[in-house]
């Protein structure tokens, strides 16, 4: 053992009298170096979470020379794409039903093929196309430095303060807002435009669109952010990217809701079979049309063109052609996120609880318990859009109401959704936010 010991000391020792071989090494070890310190995590038990594409390095330059960087993953579910001048892209997979913690590895090499890896572990959150307001949150959070969101991302919140005012000469404005749930982590609005801009006050609940980044320790949307309005305005963007990025026979792994205006009816009502195919334009995004096809549901058989719709189903690319698949059905107009949310919630599997409180409005089916003057609290059933295959339970429900509360009522509720023994409900805990009584 000595004797092999002393073999490798003095081979080493030989390798290194090489001229150049060291120090090229040498480079080789600091190109890696310098990777780690890029992307390693915040501290050494965060795990970042990337929701969305992203761009890494193709090269590092050191001491005047370029060393190529190849990078691998062990997923199917997270992707490398060169393009064709060399910029290299992570995709990862939108419409991901699951959470994936998957290994990202770079390799970096120099001509004569010697390389050094390094690896992070990197997290893929599930449903990436319905991420909540404090996913959203939460990912802005692990942004280092410098780093900014490579798509846009759109956030409901509260202002809470008005670092910079409206100016006149550039007509923009500088907001901080809180999200529900995240006020202890505000993000800043920075240099906010758009129609209603002038008139922010703290206290105002607004939608902001835009990219985010880190700039300098504080998580702001940066310059260029846009008013999209009061009020909570939802995007259906993420949904309709990721059906435009599936391939000729390619499916969505669980359904989901869209809204949109009807442009063209390719095949009118059928009394026969029940049905109806029609094209929609999803918040206004016309190089983008989905079909709906074999659309069934109340009212399908009297709709006409220029007519607002919500459709649940499965989206698929049929032969280049992006589709809701035959068996997609009409829901009422403003129900297509609490049926994404429900839709989402079935995806969870026996024990397993959403990361962040979702909110969802529903009518009541059941009350598998009545209200307890004891404990301040009911158990009932809701179902969203009129969906009974996405029924969800809200146990032990409290808040102003909720003793009063019957089947039929429509009711939005918030808390923890969790799937419990193959119950999908909101957990103990979970808060009326407003009830409207049956007729």
């Amino acid at each position: 053992m000595k004797k092999l010991i002393a073999l490798i000391a003095v081979l080493a020792l030989c390798l290194s009298c090489v001229p150049g071989l060291a120090e090229g090494n040498d480079n080789l070890k600091s190109a890696k170096a310098y990777i780690y310190q890029l992307y390693k995590n915040p501290t050494r038990t965060d795990i970042k979470s990337t929701p969305a594409d992203f761009d890494v390095l193709a090269k590092v330059p050191v001491d005047g020379v370029e060393y190529a960087v190849e990078w691998s993953t062990d997923t199917e579910a997270v992707k490398v794409v060169v393009k064709e001048d060399g910029a290299v892209t992570i995709d990862v997979d939108e419409a991901s039903t699951s959470e994936i913690i998957y290994t990202l590895t770079a390799t970096v090499k120099d001509a004569e093929g010697n390389a050094e890896a390094v690896s992070f572990q990197r997290k893929l959150p599930a449903s990436l196309t319905g991420m909540s307001y404090a996913q959203i949150v939460d990912y802005a959070y692990t942004l280092v430095d410098g780093e900014k969101t490579v798509k846009t991302y759109r956030l409901f919140g509260t202002i809470v303060k008005i670092p910079t005012p409206y100016s006149e000469q550039y007509g923009n404005i500088t907001v901080d807002i809180a999200i529900k749930g995240k006020e202890d982590m505000p993000i800043q609005c920075y240099r906010l435009k758009g129609e209603g801009a002038a008139a922010l006050q703290v206290g105002d609940q607004i939608t902001v669109e835009g990219y985010i980044k880190n700039y300098k320790g504080l998580i702001e949307f940066d310059s260029g952010c846009v008013l999209v309005g009061l009020g909570e305005i939802i995007s259906q963007k993420p949904i309709l990217e990721a059906a435009y990025k599936l391939l000729d026979g390619e499916k969505m792994s669980t359904a989901t809701a869209l809204k949109g205006t009807i442009i063209k009816i390719p095949t009118a009502w059928s009394e026969e079979y029940g049905n109806i195919t029609v094209d929609m334009v999803v918040d206004g995004v016309e190089d983008m049309p989905v079909e709906c096809y074999r659309l069934t549901g109340e009212g399908a058989a009297t709709l006409a063109v220029g007519d607002e719709i919500a459709v649940v189903g499965t989206i698929k690319n049929y032969k280049g052609l992006i589709e809701f698949d035959k068996g997609c059905k009409l829901i009422p107009v403003g129900t297509e996120n609490d049926v994404r949310t429900a839709i989402n919630a079935y995806t969870l599997t026996d024990g397993e609880a959403k990361p962040a409180a979702s909110t969802m409005t529903g009518v009541i089916v059941a009350i598998p318990t009545a209200y307890s003057e004891q404990y301040g609290n009911i158990t009932v059933d809701i179902v969203p859009g009129g969906l009974e295959e996405y029924k969800v339970q809200c146990y032990r429900l409290s808040g102003e109401g909720a003793a009063d509360l019957q089947v039929g009522d429509t009711i939005t509720v918030t808390g923890t959704i969790k799937n419990y023994k193959g119950t999908i409900e909101f957990d103990k805990g979970c808060t009326l936010d407003n009830v409207v009584k049956a007729q």
